[in-house]
């Protein structure tokens, strides 16, 4: 049976699964506000910057999948950047993190909160111009068959973008990334939501991530064409963009 990372240690598909759901479960409610702590607030400036790059074929009418998207933090910023005729989709496989989403759009008809499996995702084939996916895809327990799934989502043109940590390639960077990951995080974690244990899991699910190069491989693999992978702020994050044929 295929295992899949979490953190350093390997599962099999069931307990990874339920392992991501025990994390998320007890960080949702903190989510956003330690996304900022942890990133002193440049995830703001990387999230401003990944929706500016999706730049799809057309800026109305527009059907977006929000995948791994519970809080809404990135459906926010869709609506804000396409305003005309946008509905959005945002898929998480854990209530928690819709609830939050929720709370947050109670007077919008024109967004669906759907729990659903990012590897095998509620919607019908071709169906959506955009699939969108911001610091979710590491925690995907077959991050293969979640790339396939957002290829077989997405109408003919459409595009997928992915924004997801990655590691420093400078060596002082990454010493100063790593002194932060590890010393000050985690008891950020403690102080804000009362656990360690969540963040030092997600420190460490940024290490057992694929390169840039293997991940933009994988998405070629998944079907996607004109594939691009941008880097910000010294390789902390990328941004990943295909296109399906």
């Amino acid at each position: 049976m295929k295992e899949s990372d979490f953190g350093f240690k390997k599962y099999n598909k069931e307990e990874h699964s339920s392992k991501v759901k025990d994390v998320f479960n007890k960080v949702a409610n903190k989510y956003d506000l330690m996304n900022d702590v942890m990133s002193l607030g440049m995830q703001r400036l990387w999230k401003k910057e990944f929706i500016e790059s999706i730049n799809p074929s057309k800026d109305k009418n527009l059907i977006f999948i929000d995948l791994a998207g519970g809080t809404g933090d990135i459906t926010k910023r869709i609506l804000s950047k396409y305003k005309k005729n946008t509905a959005v989709k945002v898929i998480d496989i854990n209530q928690e993190m819709l609830k939050e989403g929720k709370n947050s759009f109670k007077s919008h008809d024109n967004i669906d909160f759907i729990c659903s499996s990012g590897e095998s995702i509620s919607i019908t084939d071709n169906y959506a111009d955009v699939v969108t996916v911001s610091f979710g895809i590491r925690n995907m327990t077959d991050r293969e068959k979640c790339l396939q799934e957002c290829h077989r989502i997405l109408k003919p043109g459409g595009v997928f973008a992915c924004l997801e940590f990655s590691l420093p390639k400078d060596i002082i960077l990454r010493n100063l990334y790593d002194a932060w990951s590890y010393g000050v995080i985690p008891k950020f974690g403690k102080l804000i939501v009362g656990e360690e244990k969540p963040y030092k899991y997600l420190i460490d699910s940024i290490r057992t991530f694929p390169s840039n190069e293997e991940f933009n491989e994988m998405v070629r693999d998944a079907g996607f064409i004109n594939t691009s992978i941008r880097q910000l702020t010294g390789n902390i994050v990328c941004i990943y963009r295909g296109e399906k044929e």
